[in-house]
């Protein structure tokens, strides 16, 4: 629920590095994933006494969001313990996390607090992990991008998971502002998918969210060999054909239901599938993952044989 930055290397981190993407190939290859579960109800809580002043800031920002949890937030905000390190950051080393297991945020990086903070207003642990779009760290990507989001709608800044950032963006097109909102405050991804389901097969979001995981693990490592970038780039090709489906289907059935013209649903879809071509992460690397041709053909299998690019 963070990011951690190393401006070194070591032997023995290659090798977390290594062991680390080891368990996303294989997971990439089975296709195995968690059972996922409505979050539990908890008790109403609606205010806590706050002693940090960045902690009252984030508060007086946040408390008029709509789907703001405040219940989630002051329960988490009991035994909250926020971890600073100078150190750290004097040694070039920078983490920025929070860890709902010990309820501790750990941060190097002040502009980051904010970020750590809307973990603690959209998680609930109860020895199991529900935080915002993720539960038990599966759709830990799409949780991220979906909080720099809301960093940006809310709080005028985000310098982080750009990519996810426009994943989250192209998704809640699909899902809509007003359900991605709630679904994210109340820790419901069970609910999230549930509203794809109008869309495709609960087996294929699965899928569609562990693609995103992946490509979240990977985008920004600098030390990615062959073999990583081809998941890589699979990954992100994947992700973004799911979005142009579900999204066509949004458009036909708007359509059909005599809410858009025909002329106004290929518009929608060709500005929509301009934002899939290619995605740019932070170090401005550009991975093209669509073209025109394969999106000609796979919106051509859901509206017939009209194009939306000149073959």
């Amino acid at each position: 629920m963070g990011e951690i930055f190393l401006s070194f290397t070591f032997g023995p981190l290659i090798m977390l590095y290594v062991g680390f993407y080891l368990k996303l190939i294989k997971r990439y290859y089975t296709k195995k994933f968690k059972e996922i579960k409505k979050t539990p109800k908890v008790e109403k809580i609606k205010s806590a006494e706050i002693k940090d002043e960045k902690v009252k800031e984030f508060v007086k920002k946040s408390i008029n969001i709509k789907y703001f949890n405040q219940s989630f937030f002051y329960n988490n905000l009991k035994t909250l313990k926020i971890k600073r390190s100078k150190n750290l950051k004097m040694l070039n080393i920078y983490v920025n996390q929070y860890t709902p297991v010990d309820n501790a945020i750990y941060i190097t990086n002040e502009d980051a607090l904010f970020h750590e903070l809307n973990h603690v207003s959209s998680s609930y642990y109860d020895g199991d992990d529900y935080s915002g779009l993720s539960q038990n760290e599966f759709g830990t990507g799409l949780n991220e991008g979906y909080t720099e989001l809301l960093m940006e709608r809310y709080y005028q800044f985000t310098d982080s998971y750009c990519v996810e950032k426009r994943i989250a963006i192209n998704l809640e097109k699909i899902i809509g502002r007003e359900k991605s909102e709630e679904c994210y405050y109340t820790a419901n991804l069970y609910d999230f998918i549930e509203e794809l389901k109008q869309y495709d097969t609960e087996e294929n979001i699965l899928k569609f969210i562990n693609y995103v995981d992946i490509m979240s693990s990977l985008i920004d490592n600098s030390i990615l060999n062959k073999i990583y970038y081809h998941i890589l780039v699979n990954s992100m090709k994947k992700i973004n054909l799911y979005l142009l489906k579900w999204y066509t289907l949004k458009q036909k059935r708007l359509l059909e239901n005599k809410l858009i013209s025909n002329k106004q649903c290929y518009n929608n879809i060709q500005k929509y599938s301009k934002k899939l071509v290619s995605l740019k992460n932070v170090e401005s690397v550009k991975y093209k993952v669509l073209d025109k041709k394969l999106i000609n053909k796979e919106v051509e299998k859901i509206l017939g044989e009209r194009v939306l690019y000149e073959k």
